[in-house]
């Protein structure tokens, strides 16, 4: 018993001792994100999946590029903006009443902006666990196409739909100013990950 009460004491020492010398995030500490999330937007998921049954289905989606910045504003909060874009395209051949197929394709592109305010839990002086919430908007654009040779059709539309983030993440810096991050939940894509730069 004495053994554990031991072991519980100098782990609790050690971790405060890390959070005093802590320098992964700090007041006035600046940090760019690039990375890639993924899977596809799951706006975009959910409105070409409705097509999988169709003959040729092919879905193609690359990703999610995400830029972020976030500034300490102390050693536990910092504030932000994130940027992401995602394009992904769908084409399948489609049978109308009178049996005439014809090829149907459909691009689409989704812009994301958020401001964020993220919560650090510094651990010595490379690994930072952050957490944080995001309130934004999604830029939607689709483009339709077909080769109907009765009628062939095609148009554009745009939306603006408010949207909201709530993700957890972590990040190692490699070098003072060089890490990596590694980051998941409800945001554009389920997980991202990246190169961090500090200064």
């Amino acid at each position: 018993m004495k053994t554990l009460k031991r072991f519980f004491l100098f782990s609790t020492c050690l971790l405060v001792a890390n959070f005093l010398h802590a320098q992964a995030f700090d007041d006035g500490k600046n940090l760019i994100f690039v990375g890639f999330g993924f899977p596809a937007p799951s706006t975009i998921q959910k409105d070409f999946n409705q097509y999988k049954d169709y003959y040729d289905y092919s879905f193609k989606n690359y990703g999610t590029v995400i830029v972020k910045y976030e500034h300490g504003l102390q050693k536990y909060f910092g504030m932000g903006l994130n940027l992401e874009y995602s394009a992904a395209s769908v084409s399948y051949k489609y049978d109308d009443i009178t049996a005439l197929r014809y090829e149907v394709k459909d691009n689409t592109m989704v812009l994301g902006m958020f401001a964020r305010l993220n919560g650090h839990l510094p651990v010595g002086d490379s690994f930072d666990i952050y957490g944080g919430a995001g309130l934004g908007y999604l830029y939607r654009v689709d483009n339709y196409n077909d080769n109907n040779p009765k009628s062939t059709s095609s148009h554009k539309s745009s939306i603006f739909d408010f949207d909201y983030q709530l993700t957890v993440g972590v990040r190692y810096m490699v070098k003072k100013n060089f890490g990596l991050f590694l980051e998941g939940g409800r945001a554009t894509t389920l997980a991202q990950l990246g190169i961090a730069l500090g200064f």
